[in-house]
């Protein structure tokens, strides 16, 4: 009977051992997958972090050129009004040039020369009224208005030229 008790000691001792190297087996498996797992993850932060670090570079590059062209767009505005400026002084002299001619033709005594000098005077002003709308002509229609105002300009001179 020793020996039967013994034998079956040393059956479950065996066979327990067996499962409890199975269960092994099975946490050293789980163990190594999550290994596994935690590996991957790892890696799919590292690529995800290079990604955003690219991410930032490109902001960083697209704001500074932003900011290169809000440059661009103050220098090109602060170039639009000094041409403004100096394109009023042109005109002014123009005018002055034109106001010189039209006294001169004033001074004459016959009735023909004063209807011109009044027709001429009418289309001065309306040409100076036009000139006063410059500071607000958006820049838009700035080349139309531009192009209007030296039309006018050209036909007005060329108007007191033939009434001479």
């Amino acid at each position: 009977m020793r020996t039967t008790i013994l034998v079956s000691m040393l059956s479950a001792a065996l066979l327990g051992g067996v499962g409890c190297k199975d269960r092994e087996e099975k946490a050293e498996s789980k163990f190594e997958k999550a290994q596994e797992e935690v590996r991957e993850q790892r890696e799919d932060i590292r690529e995800e972090a290079k990604d955003v670090a690219n991410e930032a570079k490109d902001v960083a590059k697209e704001q500074r050129d932003v900011a290169e062209e809000r440059n661009d767009l103050a220098k090109a505005k602060g170039d639009l009004a000094q041409a403004r400026v100096e394109y009023s002084n042109r005109l002014k002299e123009r005018l002055g040039r034109i106001d010189n001619r039209l006294n001169e033709l004033a001074a004459r005594t016959d009735e023909k020369s004063r209807e011109t000098v009044a027709k001429l005077r009418l289309e001065r002003d309306e040409l100076s009224t036009k000139m006063s709308a410059l500071g607000t002509q958006a820049e838009a229609n700035w080349d139309e208005f531009k192009k209007d105002v030296d039309t006018r300009f050209d036909k007005l001179e060329k108007d007191v030229d033939d009434a001479f």
